[in-house]
C-alpha cells in the first residue's frame, strides 16, 4: 500500500492495480484541466507532456512504416502506446519519484492493449504490450488483462476508464480515427509474412518512442538520420575509385577485378530481387558489391545500403574502405558510413539501475545511409524480440542488403535465414546480394526454391579457372603436431598459419616466438584481442609484407574471410572446404608469384581442437575434396553443400529451423528468440531450438587497450557517459574498437567475475590482465571467445 497525495492506491502483485480512493470525490473532478505528463523533468527542468509525446511518437512511427504500407496502423499504435499514463495514479507516482529519477512501476501498457483488442487490431496489441520489455506471446499479452474476469473488470472500471475519460478530451482522434486491420494481417494471409510485418511494426513504434523521448531528454527535436542519396554517392564512389586506381601500381589481378566490377555494374540495372556474386577470393568483391548496391539503389530508389559480414574483423576493414570511398571530405558534415557491431544489450526494465528509464535510448537504430554490420547483428535483430535489437529493423525495408562471405552463416539456421530473405525481397522491397567464393546452396532450401536467383557474374566457373593462384599440399596422414607445423612455417621468409580455436592459436603463437629467429616478427590474431588491437596488428602485418620482412602470423579463422593480406605460403589446420578455400585467398592474393605460384598446406594436427560443428563438415568434405581436387571447385562445392544439409537434416521435423518456424507462426516471440520451454510447468528454455547465430551466451567487455588514437581517453569518456543518468548511444559506437566478447559461462567463473565491472546493460569493464601479444588473459582451456 502506498499513501500518496491524500489518496490511497492499492496494488496486488507486480504492481497490478486493485483500487483507488481519494476521499469521497472521483479523481477526475479533482484533476480538472491539469496537464498530463509522459516523462519527468529533463536537464532543463521541463516535463514532457503526454499529448506531445503521443503525437510525436505517432508521427514518427507513421513515417517509418509508410515505405512498407503500414503507416496508418503505425500512427495509431504510436498514439495509444502510452495512453495508460493518463491514469491519475500513474501521474501522481511520476511526480513522487521524479526527484530521484526513480521508476514509476505502475502498468501503463494495458490500456493501449485493451483498446487495440476492442478494435480487433491484434498486431497493435502485441506491439504495445512489448514496447517495454520486448515482444512476448499471446499468453503474456492476455496476462495484461488480469488474472481473472474480476481483475479485468477492476481494470476496466478503474485505471482504464480514468485514462479513457481524459484521453477522449485530449486526443479524440485516438477514438475517432481507428485504422482498419490491413488484409495482410487477416487469418487467411501467409503466416510467416504476417509475423515479419508485426516485427517491423514493433520496430517503428520502438524507434519512434525512443527518438521522441530522447528529444525531450536532450531538449531538442527528434533526430531521424538521412536516407541514401544514391545518385550523389554513386558519383562520389566512382570518382574516388578511379582516383585510387590511377594512383595505384598496376597488378596482375587488375583485369580480373575490373571484369568483376563491370559485371556488377551491368547487373545493377536489373529488377530488384536476389542476386549471387560468386567470384574467387582477392577479386575485389567488396568493391564490386558496393558498386552494384549504389547503382541499383540509384536505379530503383532504395533508401539504404546494408552490408553484413560474419566477422568483426571484416566490418572493421570494409567500413574503412567504404569510408574512404563514401564519407564527405569535410569532417563537420554528417558521416555516410555507420559501422555497427557492438552486442551490448540495453533495457529499461532493470529495477537495479537508478537510471533505468533512459537505458533503451542507448540502442542503435542504423540512422545512416550506408551501414556496415555483422550477420549476427542483422539476423538476431530480424528474429529477436527486445527493443534494443529490433529498433533498427524498419530501416532494412526498401534497402540493398549485401551478405558478404555468406558461406559463414550457421547451417542449422539456413532455412530460416532463407525464409527471411524471401519475405524481405517479396514484401519489404529489399534487394539481396549473396557474396562468396564458396556459395552455400541457400537457393536450394525450401523458402527460396521457387524464387529466381540472378548470377551477377556470368559463368563463374571459368572465372575461377582463370584466377587460380595456389597449389594445395595435403598433410593428413600421418598427423603432424602443431609444433611440427610451426617449425616448418618459421623456415619460410613469410608465412600465415590458421588454426581452429583460440587455444590452438595461442599455443602456436607462443611456440613460434620461441623457435623463430630473432629477425622474424611473430604476430597473433584472434577475437581475444579487441578490434583496435587487431587493427594495429593488421597494419603491422601489411607493412612487413610490403617490405618483405621476416614474418609469421598465427590466427584463428577470423583472418580468412575478406581480410586483405598476401602471403607466399599459408598453413591451414583441417576444416570445412569453404574455410580452406578462404585461406587460399590470403596466399598469392595479388598473383605476384604467377599461376598457382602460392602454396597452401592443409594439415590435420594431432593435438589440435575443433569447433563442435566441424567434424561432420570435415567428414562430408572428405568425399569431395583432397589431393587433386581443390576446395574451390564450384561443382564439387554444390554437391558438398547439398549432401551436408541432408546429413545435418537442417530442414527435418524437430530440428531448430522447423521449431523456430512453428513458433513464428504462433507469434511466440519468446520461444523464437530464447527457445521453447523445456517442459510444461518449467521456466527453463531450450536454447538449442532458438534462433541464435552464436550458440553460447556472450558478454561484451571493454578492455583497457591504449592505441595511437588515444584509446585510454576515449574509454574513460565513454564509460563516464554510459554510467551517467542519460547515456548517449554514440558512446557505444566510440567504444566498439575496445570491446572483446567472452562466453557468459566464462564471465561467471569465480576467478573471472570479480574482474568484470558493470557499465550499461550487459556491457562490463575488464579489470584483469591484457597481453599486448594475444589480448585478454584468461585461465582455462582457451575456448573463451568467438573465433
Amino acid at each position: 500500500m502506498i499513501v500518496l497525495l491524500s489518496g490511497i492506491l492499492q496494488f496486488g502483485e507486480a504492481g497490478r492495480f486493485l483500487s483507488y480512493r481519494c476521499g469521497d470525490m472521483p479523481i477526475s473532478s479533482r484533476s480538472g484541466s491539469r496537464r498530463v505528463w509522459a516523462h519527468s523533468k529533463n536537464r532543463f527542468g521541463l516535463r514532457h507532456r503526454l499529448e506531445d509525446h503521443l503525437h510525436g511518437t505517432a508521427g514518427l512511427a507513421r513515417a517509418f512504416a509508410s515505405p512498407f504500407g503500414l503507416g496508418e496502423l503505425a500512427w495509431w499504435t504510436g498514439l495509444v502506446h502510452d495512453g495508460g499514463k493518463c491514469w491519475q495514479a500513474w501521474q501522481d507516482k511520476l511526480l513522487l519519484v521524479e526527484p530521484t529519477n526513480g521508476r514509476v512501476g505502475l502498468d501503463h501498457k494495458s490500456f493501449g492493449v485493451q483498446l487495440a483488442r476492442r478494435h480487433e487490431l491484434l498486431p497493435v496489441e502485441f506491439a504495445v504490450a512489448g514496447h517495454h520489455g520486448g515482444l512476448t506471446n499471446q499468453g503474456q499479452v492476455d496476462g495484461l488483462f488480469g488474472e481473472d474476469a474480476a481483475a479485468e473488470e477492476r481494470l476496466r472500471s478503474g485505471p482504464w476508464a480514468d485514462a479513457e475519460k481524459r484521453l477522449r478530451v485530449a486526443l479524440p482522434e485516438m477514438f475517432s480515427q481507428v485504422p482498419a486491420l490491413p488484409v495482410e494481417f487477416e487469418e487467411s494471409a501467409e503466416r510467416l509474412t504476417r509475423e515479419f510485418l508485426l516485427r517491423f511494426l514493433f520496430s517503428c513504434l520502438v524507434d519512434a518512442d525512443v527518438l521522441d523521448t530522447k528529444a525531450h531528454v536532450e531538449g531538442g527535436q527528434p533526430r531521424a538520420g538521412s536516407d541514401l542519396d544514391a545518385p550523389a554517392l554513386l558519383d562520389r564512389f566512382l570518382t574516388r575509385r578511379a582516383d585510387f586506381l590511377r594512383q595505384r601500381k598496376p597488378g596482375a589481378m587488375d583485369s580480373h577485378r575490373q571484369r568483376l566490377f563491370d559485371a556488377a555494374m551491368a547487373a545493377a540495372s536489373r529488377k530488384p530481387g536476389i542476386f549471387r556474386l560468386t567470384a574467387p577470393t582477392g577479386t575485389a568483391k567488396t568493391i564490386a558489391a558496393a558498386g552494384f548496391a549504389l547503382k541499383h539503389a540509384a536505379a530503383h530508389g532504395k533508401r539504404r545500403v546494408i552490408v553484413a559480414v560474419p566477422f568483426i574483423t571484416i566490418t572493421e576493414q570494409n567500413a574503412a574502405v567504404y569510408r574512404d570511398l563514401l564519407d564527405p571530405d569535410d569532417p563537420d558534415v554528417e558521416r555516410v558510413v555507420l559501422e555497427h557491431h557492438s552486442h551490448v544489450e540495453v533495457s529499461d526494465t532493470d529495477p537495479a539501475s537508478e537510471h533505468h528509464s533512459w537505458r533503451r535510448l542507448a540502442s542503435e537504430n542504423w540512422d545512416a545511409p550506408f551501414v556496415v554490420t555483422t550477420t549476427v547483428q542483422l539476423f538476431e535483430s530480424l528474429f529477436g524480440r527486445t527493443q534494443s535489437r529490433m529498433r533498427k529493423l524498419h530501416r532494412i525495408a526498401d534497402s540493398v542488403l549485401v551478405l558478404d562471405e555468406v558461406q559463414a552463416l550457421p547451417h542449422h539456421l539456413l532455412p530460416q535465414v532463407a525464409d527471411a530473405l524471401r519475405i524481405l525481397t517479396q514484401r519489404f522491397g529489399v534487394t539481396v546480394v549473396l557474396s562468396s567464393a564458396t556459395q552455400p546452396a541457400v537457393h536450394a532450401l525450401g523458402p527460396l526454391k521457387t524464387l529466381e536467383v540472378h548470377e551477377i557474374l556470368p559463368d563463374p566457373e571459368s572465372f575461377f579457372a582463370e584466377c587460380q593462384r595456389v597449389e594445395y599440399d595435403w598433410r593428413l596422414d600421418p598427423k603432424p603436431t602443431l609444433a611440427d607445423m610451426v617449425k616448418e612455417a618459421v623456415t619460410h621468409q613469410q608465412a600465415l598459419m590458421v588454426v581452429n580455436t583460440v587455444r590452438d592459436a595461442r599455443t602456436a603463437f607462443l611456440h613460434a616466438r620461441e623457435v623463430a629467429s630473432s629477425e622474424t616478427t611473430v604476430l597473433h590474431l584472434s577475437t581475444g584481442m579487441c578490434p583496435a588491437h587487431r587493427k594495429r596488428v593488421l597494419k603491422d602485418v601489411r607493412s612487413l609484407l610490403k617490405y618483405d620482412r621476416p614474418l609469421i602470423l598465427v590466427s584463428t579463422s577470423l583472418v580468412e574471410a575478406g581480410v586483405d593480406l598476401d602471403f607466399p605460403v599459408a598453413f591451414r589446420a583441417i576444416g570445412p572446404p569453404e574455410s580452406l578455400a578462404q585461406v587460399a585467398g590470403r596466399c598469392n592474393r595479388e598473383n605476384k608469384l604467377g599461376h598457382r605460384g602460392g602454396q597452401v598446406v592443409i594439415f590435420d594436427p594431432a593435438d589440435g581442437g575443433l569447433p563442435p560443428s566441424y567434424p561432420t563438415q570435415i567428414e562430408v568434405a572428405y568425399t569431395y575434396f583432397g589431393p587433386g581436387i581443390d576446395p574451390e571447385d564450384q561443382a564439387k562445392l554444390s554437391g558438398y553443400f547439398a549432401e551436408l544439409y541432408g546429413t545435418l537434416g537442417i530442414e527435418d521435423r524437430g530440428r531448430a529451423a522447423r521449431v523456430i518456424e512453428a513458433n513464428r507462426k504462433r507469434w511466440d516471440f519468446v520461444a523464437v528468440a530464447d527457445g521453447p520451454l523445456e517442459a510444461m510447468g518449467r521456466t527453463a528454455r531450450n536454447r538449442k531450438l532458438a534462433f541464435r547465430m552464436i550458440d553460447d551466451d556472450t558478454v561484451p567487455v571493454v578492455v583497457r587497450y591504449d592505441d595511437s588514437h588515444g584509446g585510454a581517453d576515449i574509454i574513460d569518456r565513454c564509460l563516464r557517459d554510459l554510467r551517467g543518468a542519460h547515456p548517449d548511444m554514440r558512446m557505444l559506437r566510440d567504444l566498439q574498437p575496445y570491446i572483446v566478447t567472452l562466453r557468459r559461462s566464462t564471465a561467471r567463473q569465480a576467478h573471472i567475475a570479480p574482474t568484470l565491472i558493470p557499465v550499461i546493460g550487459d556491457l562490463c569493464e575488464w579489470q584483469g590482465e591484457y597481453d599486448d601479444g594475444y589480448g585478454t588473459v584468461l585461465e582455462g582451456d582457451g575456448k573463451d571467445y568467438l573465433w
